[in-house]
C-alpha cells in the first residue's frame, strides 16, 4: 500500500472567529474547541496593497476563490516502509472556498479533491473533502457558530490491525458536525460552550480476491466541551476547558470479540495570547482519560499538550509551533488504542515581497496500549515559494523523513523532492 502524499501546504493561524471543531476525541484540540467571540471583520485593505494576492470573483456578498494546484515530485521510499522503492509521482489538487464579506455575521465553504499517482503503473488513489461554517453576531458580545463537513480519504495500511496483504486501498469516510455559543460575562470573563459529533465508516479490504468485512470499525462520536476564561490583560487570557465524550461502535461486539465502545474525559488549562502581530496563538496542558465498555481493554490515559503559537521577531520573519495530543482507537485485538503526541516548527522568512523560505522540522511518537509497540518518526525539510503574479504561484521543496520503531518492520527512511504551480483566482 502505498501512502497518501499531501502538498506541503504552510498555514499560518494567528486568531480564528470561527471554533475549530476538527478534533473529536477527548484531548482537547491545540487551536480550542471554543474561540473567543467573535467581532465583526477589519475592512480588508485595497487590492493594490498586495499586488500578488488573488482577488477572488466577487458575486454579490461572496467571494469565490477557485485554484487548481499540479506537483511533480520523487521520493526514495514511496511505501514508506523498509525496502521501499524510489518512484516519481504527481498530484493535482483542485479547490473551491467562498467566503461571505459581510459586515456581521459570516459563512464560508470549501470543496477540494487531490488525485495521488507513481508512474509505475500502480493505481492512483483519490481523496477529497467538502464543507461548511457559519457564524451569528448576537447583541452584547455573544456569537454562534455551527459547522458541517464530508470527507474521504484512503485508509492508512500501517495501523495495527489493518490487512496487511489487502490487494486494494479501502477508503474511510468522515460525517462531522459542530455547534457552538460562546460570549462575554461580566465585561473580561468567556465563557462557551460546545457539542461536535463524527461518523466514520470503513469501506472493506480485499484479500485473496474476497472482500474482508470491516464494518466492526464503524462508529459514531459526539463530544461536549465548556469553555472559561478570564482577560487579565488585553492582550493575555487564561481559560479552563472541560469535555466528555461518548464513542459508539455500531456493532456492539466487533470481529475479535471486544465490546470497543468508550466514554471519554479531558481537561486542560492554558493562556490564549494576542499580542498583535509580535505573538498570536494559545497554549494548554491537561489529562485525558478513555474507558471501555469491555473490561478486557485497558483505559487510555494521557497527559495532553496542546496548542498553536506564531512569533514575528521581525516584520520578514515568522516562527509557528504547534503540537497536539490524540487518543486513537485501535482495530488490533491486542490493544485498545494509542497516544499520539504530534509536534511541529516552522520558519519563514520572506527574502522577497514575492519570494518566501521556509525551513520545517517535526516530531510525533505514537504508543500502543498493550502491545508495547512505539512507533517514532521525524521530518525536516526546506522550500521556497515564488509569488509570480496574482493567479500564479511556484514551490519547490526538499524533505526527509525517518522512523524508528520498537518494531524493526516498520522503520524506515525517505527523501523526496517537488516541484508544486498553483494557478488560482
Amino acid at each position: 500500500m502505498r501512502p497518501v502524499i499531501v502538498p506541503l501546504v504552510a498555514a499560518l493561524i494567528a486568531g480564528a472567529a470561527v471554533p475549530a471543531f476538527a478534533q473529536l476525541r477527548p484531548a482537547i484540540p491545540p487551536d480550542g474547541a471554543i474561540a473567543e467571540p467573535a467581532v465583526a471583520p477589519p475592512v480588508p485593505p485595497p487590492a493594490d496593497d498586495d499586488p500578488y494576492r488573488p482577488l477572488g470573483i466577487h458575486a454579490g456578498g461572496l467571494i469565490l476563490h477557485p485554484s487548481l494546484t499540479a506537483t511533480l515530485g520523487v521520493t526514495t521510499n514511496a511505501d514508506a516502509a523498509p525496502g521501499g522503492a524510489a518512484a516519481i509521482f504527481g498530484l493535482l489538487s483542485p479547490e473551491l472556498l467562498i467566503e461571505s464579506d459581510w459586515v456581521r455575521h459570516a459563512v464560508e465553504f470549501r470543496a477540494g479533491a487531490t488525485f495521488e499517482q507513481y508512474f509505475d503503473g500502480s493505481t492512483g488513489t483519490l481523496s477529497g473533502d467538502v464543507g461548511g461554517s457559519g457564524r451569528i453576531d448576537f447583541a452584547d458580545g455573544w456569537s454562534g457558530a455551527l459547522a458541517a463537513g464530508y470527507a474521504f480519504e484512503p485508509q492508512d495500511s500501517a495501523v495495527p490491525g489493518f490487512p496487511s496483504d489487502a490487494e486494494n486501498q479501502p477508503r474511510v469516510h468522515t460525517l462531522t458536525g459542530a455547534a457552538g455559543l460562546s460570549g462575554r460575562v461580566g465585561g473580561r470573563s468567556l465563557l462557551a460552550v460546545g457539542v461536535e459529533a463524527e461518523r466514520l465508516t470503513y469501506e472493506d479490504a480485499i484479500v485473496a480476491g474476497v472482500p474482508e468485512d470491516q464494518s466492526d470499525r464503524d462508529r459514531t462520536a459526539f463530544t461536549a466541551r465548556l469553555r472559561a476564561g478570564y482577560e487579565a490583560t488585553p492582550s493575555l487570557m487564561p481559560f479552563v476547558e472541560v469535555a466528555a465524550s461518548r464513542t459508539l461502535f455500531d456493532r456492539e461486539i466487533d470481529n475479535d470479540g471486544l465490546a470497543r465502545s468508550s466514554t471519554g474525559h479531558a481537561a486542560r488549562v492554558g493562556v490564549a495570547v494576542d499580542h498583535g502581530p509580535f505573538l498570536s496563538g494559545e497554549a494548554g496542558v491537561g489529562y485525558a482519560v478513555e474507558t471501555f465498555d469491555d473490561p478486557a481493554l485497558e483505559a487510555l490515559r494521557a497527559l495532553t499538550f496542546d496548542g498553536s503559537l506564531v512569533w514575528s521577531p521581525t516584520s520578514l520573519t515568522t516562527v509557528t509551533l504547534a503540537g497536539s495530543t490524540a487518543l486513537r482507537p485501535s482495530a488490533d485485538p491486542l490493544s485498545s488504542g494509542s497516544v499520539l503526541y504530534d509536534g511541529s516548527l516552522e520558519v519563514a522568512y520572506a527574502w522577497r515581497r514575492n519570494v518566501t523560505l521556509t525551513g520545517n522540522a517535526g516530531v510525533r511518537q505514537e504508543r500502543h496500549q498493550g502491545t508495547g509497540l512505539v512507533d517514532t518518526g521525524y521530518a525536516a525539510g526546506f522550500g521556497a515559494t515564488w509569488r509570480m503574479n496574482r493567479t500564479h504561484h511556484l514551490s519547490a521543496g526538499y524533505r526527509h523523513e525517518w522512523q524508528d520503531s520498537t518494531d524493526p518492520s516498520r522503520a524506515y527512511e525517505a527523501d523526496s523532492v517537488r516541484v508544486e504551480l498553483k494557478v488560482q483566482r
